[in-house]
């Protein structure tokens, strides 16, 4: 199933572990209803979700008849017909209001909560082409005194312009072989050293990719195989419009294609197939109201079906309305109808199916049909309203009658706008300028709908390899980013390649990542997690306009130039804010983190009635942590408690006033259970060793042959040291010592324990907290004994807790690319539960945002919530947003570069939702966000600070600015700024000494 847009429809296979027996391994918490009646509930909720905005129809749903039998749906029964005669005559039957709440009712099947489009920069290599369409004003002959293609020089500067203003997508467009009607293009290219257009536009995008950041689409024309094949390798995605299929536009004299050898249906159609041989992810479509018949495109879009059912390679299909244009041979031509417009795009919808992207260009969209008019202005009053939280009143938002036409484009079934740019004109349409961003966005909001940023390449094609069909990639845009597997995009270049490009850009759902933001990152100053609806002011750009002396040079450079480079006063930029909506988006009318209202303001039925279940079942469990611990299996309403892979997956959909709303919700669920009191422990980290024998390939920190070329010298202390750097711990005031270290290749499991007798003899008060359960495994293997006797002797010896680390992502299949030689997900959990039977207490982690997905994350917090209630000793969650700048992966240009602040966000709340009420401490790591976020993140659930630590290694070695030491008085200042009580801790969450607490804070 396709990943874009399916962010609510999260029916997930219910096994999690298939191939393991142990029992924390078998899947998420069930409810205690039969599966089929858990099913017919939760697609009951998200029928009525999807069904809000638009009148039912009997064609789209299974429905039954008089007679009491099943009916096909109307999709089915075109899948059925065997012509395209018989499908034309099948559409031709129902009014366009009922085919279009039919397609849109499918389409809302396969994308119900977002519609998208692709922030970019149109260039224009050259306008040379040897066709010349009667519509077209793109073409252009040479001009004396200009150039015929862009420099190199004048693509990047337009690039990194739009890299300036948010823009991930290098849109080259250009006309077919020019060189091969003009002599101009060929000397051109000679001189230039290329031997094809082909080929310079390969060195364009090329140098695009590599400098810019910027992900190429290339629309080149007509190319065979070898160009397909060749221009793979420096861009993200290709395209061409099938256009039309008829021959008639070919053949007669002034038709739209007449003498255009390029037009040729069957040519076109080669091309679309030796994309998908060539594993392209194609853009294709159609054109309509240039003289073809309703069949004809009928015909079109089933070989564009027939075509991507062979290779899942077609990832969008364009319908786009010819509009006429001055000076051209069809300017006097009637436009199609808006009604004519909308019947394609709801027959392109039914034929295609719910999981086909759709686009329809915004602005070409035709001027509404005397038809409706009158129906428009009726529902002009106002089309969306929301409640504001900053002042408690409503915000209404309405619409001008552009707004009208493309909510009727969004009610007709299209799920993209396609790319827009903030920078450049449309230079095949320059006459209907984009629209403002803002503007796409209110339509979209009175839709029912959320506006993304999406990259070029859709979300399926940076899943792993896939041989089959999109239904094979995890819903719920659990894209997992298999980079040695990804057959769709070009990865050979390492940190230059098209896939590392890609996952650079990327957030967890594929889609555009939009901001700045990483973890480990030093920020001048942070905002809030939520911040206030944005106006439209806040899209404009603060550039100072050119200079006298810049514009004369400009002028006269223009003069040379193939295309005048862009110029605009008041360019607007492309930014997601921490809700995962658009800047400035008047959808979003952001609640504040503290309100009380909850999920007032939730847009999503399914995530209302979800976190309305999650609160009500958490208040009738115990009321705070000094409840004892009663393990699920005794409990007789642990049923009540349950929730599943596809509930979690489910809120990390969250978006808008539903994310508000997810970590409103969960610091309800905080203040209920931790009060206002915030926790934190002065501890110092001891990291003993860097040198490792492991490969992990996200790990900056071990040093060994394979990590020759990271930062950092390997070192090894002595017991000595270990002894020192307690002692001055306690000195300074701590309760305890965290060490952790590579598994270095002369350790055996008598060094551990002697490791803890040098901390002891440091601080024999201290708390040891010590040993990954990695290490507890390695010590035990090199010894011969058992995990329970090696973790009996390390207790015996002093050790006071483990730390749940090594964990990563608890999902063998991302373990298999991330760590493949650590401990198996099963192993992981043998250890920390072994050491909980013998009286160990244990913390868990999760470090996320690399080669994951969402669906692993589910898994992993299912896995430690079973744990937790079967056991009661995981005393903390830790989220660990994966630092990237020095991670080797990373730098090989395989993962994504760390999780989006949102998706921190979120998971910190879905935590304390989730591990509710096995796991109470939700712990807000600063070494990760930095101080102020992670104080942030008291506002979404967290109540712990973790510890001062004094020194940390790891995560500074990974390119992390923070990490050193946060002393005790700062804790404190930043958890009071927060509105919280400061209350240091002991390891194990009691009381610490006095005197140690009064140490602390000298």
């Amino acid at each position: 199933m396709s990943v874009l847009g399916n962010l609510c429809d999260v029916r997930l296979q219910s096994n999690v572990f298939p191939s393991l027996s142990n029992s924390y391994l078998r899947g998420g918490f069930r409810s205690n209803v039969s599966p089929d009646i858990s099913v017919i509930r939760y697609n009951a909720l998200h029928r009525s979700r999807c069904s809000l905005l638009l009148p039912r129809s009997s064609h789209i749903n299974a429905h039954v008849s008089a007679t009491g039998e099943l009916t096909a749906t109307l999709e089915e029964q075109i899948a059925s017909l065997s012509s395209a005669q018989h499908i034309l005559e099948l559409l031709q039957r129902i009014p366009l209001t009922e085919l279009m709440a039919s397609a849109a009712s499918l389409r809302n099947q396969g994308h119900p909560s977002i519609i998208t489009f692709s922030p970019k920069v149109f260039i224009p290599l050259t306008r040379l082409c040897r066709d010349s369409c009667g519509y077209c004003t793109f073409a252009q002959g040479p001009v004396p005194g200009h150039r015929v293609f862009m420099t190199l020089e004048e693509v990047l500067t337009v690039a990194r312009m739009g890299a300036e203003q948010g823009c991930t997508e290098a849109l080259f467009t250009l006309g077919d072989k020019p060189e091969l009607k003009y002599p101009e293009a060929a000397a051109e290219l000679a001189s230039m050293g290329y031997p094809s257009t082909i080929a310079y536009v390969a060195a364009a995008s090329k140098a695009v990719l590599e400098n810019t950041g910027l992900l190429p689409h290339i629309n080149a024309g007509v190319m065979s195989r070898e160009d397909l094949r060749l221009l793979k390798t420096v861009s993200v995605s290709q395209g061409l419009m099938l256009e039309s299929l008829s021959t008639e536009l070919i053949t007669t004299p002034g038709a739209a294609h007449y003498n255009c050898p390029d037009k040729e249906p069957a040519v076109r159609l080669e091309m679309l197939e030796s994309a998908g041989k060539e594993r392209v992810p194609f853009t294709t479509g159609i054109l309509i109201g240039i003289g073809e018949t309703k069949l004809n495109r009928i015909e079109a879009l089933l070989k564009i079906k027939e075509s991507h059912e062979r290779y899942g390679h077609v990832q969008e299909v364009i319908i786009q309305n010819f509009r006429a244009k001055k000076g051209t041979a069809f300017e006097n031509n009637a436009e199609p109808s808006l009604d004519d417009f909308l019947w394609t795009i709801a027959a392109a919808r039914l034929i295609l199916g719910k999981e086909m992207s759709i686009q329809a260009p915004p602005n070409l969209t035709p001027e509404s049909d005397d038809a409706v008019k009158q129906s428009e202005k009726q529902e002009k009053s106002t089309v969306y309203s929301a409640e504001s939280s900053n002042n408690g009143s409503n915000t209404t938002f309405t619409t001008d009658s552009g707004d009208l036409s493309w909510l009727q484009l969004l009610n007709a079934g299209i799920n993209d706008w396609g790319g827009i740019s903030p920078l450049t004109r449309d230079y095949v349409n320059p006459e209907r300028p984009w629209p403002h961003i803002l503007s796409l966005a209110r339509a979209t909001a009175a839709a029912g709908k959320q506006l993304v940023p999406r990259l070029p390449v859709y979300p399926f094609y940076l899943s792993i390899d896939k041989s089959s069909s999109r239904s094979d990639v995890n819903v719920v845009g659990g894209t997992h980013h298999g980079s040695y597997g990804n057959r769709w995009l070009d990865g050979i270049g390492g940190a230059k390649s098209p896939l590392a490009a890609v996952l650079k850009s990327a957030d967890a759902f594929g889609l555009a990542r939009a901001s700045n933001w990483y973890a480990g990152m030093i920020e001048k100053g942070s905002e809030p997690i939520t911040a206030p609806a944005a106006t439209s002011s806040s899209f404009l750009s603060s550039s100072p306009p050119p200079s006298e002396e810049q514009t004369e040079n400009e002028n006269r450079d223009a003069k040379r130039r193939a295309v005048p480079l862009p110029r605009q006063k008041k360019p607007w930029r492309i930014a997601m804010d921490t809700n995962g909506l658009l800047v400035g988006d008047p959808s979003s009318a952001s609640m504040l983190l503290n309100d009380k209202r909850a999920f007032s303001s939730a847009h999503s039925g399914l995530i209302e009635s979800l976190l309305s279940t999650i609160l009500q079942n958490a208040f009738t469990s115990s009321s705070s942590t000094s409840t004892p611990f009663i393990p699920a299996s005794s409990s007789p309403s642990s049923a009540a408690h349950n929730i599943t892979e596809e509930d979690i997956s489910l809120l990390f959909s969250a978006r808008g006033n539903d994310f508000s709303a997810v970590v409103n919700v969960a610091n309800q669920l905080r203040r209920r259970i931790n009060g206002d009191t915030v926790t934190y422990v002065v501890n110092r980290n001891i990291n003993y060793t860097n040198i490792c024998t492991f490969g992990c390939k996200f790990c900056a920190f071990s040093k060994g042959p394979a990590a020759e070329e990271l930062r950092g010298a390997p070192y090894l202390l002595d017991f000595e040291e270990v002894t020192r750097r307690t002692t001055e711990a306690w000195a300074r005031g701590a309760t305890e010592v965290c060490m952790q270290g590579g598994i270095h290749p002369d350790f055996t499991g008598d060094t551990y324990l002697k490791l803890i007798a040098a901390a002891k003899k440091g601080a024999p008060d201290i708390h040891v907290h010590a040993f990954s359960p990695l290490e507890v495994a390695q010590g035990a293997s090199t010894l011969g004994w058992s995990l329970s006797r090696y973790l009996s002797s390390l207790k015996d010896a002093g050790l006071g807790s483990l730390p749940g680390t090594a964990a990563e992502i608890l999902d063998d299949d991302v373990r298999a690319e991330l760590c493949p030689d650590k401990l198996t997900a099963q192993e992981w959990v043998e250890v920390i539960t072994t050491a909980h039977n013998i009286g160990l207490k244990t913390t868990s982690t999760i470090m996320f945002g690399h080669v994951d997905s969402i669906t692993s994350w589910a898994r992993h917090l299912l896995i430690l919530r079973n744990i937790a209630a079967t056991t009661g000793k995981i005393t903390e969650f830790v989220p660990l947003p994966f630092v990237h700048m020095e991670a080797p992966m990373f730098r090989k240009g395989i993962s994504r570069a760390g999780p989006t602040l949102r998706e921190c966000i979120l998971m910190h709340a879905i935590a304390r939702l989730a591990l509710h009420p096995y796991i109470t401490n939700i712990q807000a790591s600063w070494v990760k966000m930095g101080p102020n976020r992670a104080a942030q993140l008291l506002a979404a659930g967290c109540n712990d600070m973790g510890g001062v630590l004094m020194n940390e290694s790891i995560t500074r070695a990974a390119g992390a600015g923070h990490g050193q030491e946060l002393g005790a008085l700062e804790m404190e200042r930043l958890i009071r700024e927060a509105g919280r009580v400061p209350e240091q801790r002991s390891t194990l969450y009691g009381r610490p000494p006095a005197m140690q607490t009064a140490v602390s804070l000298q």
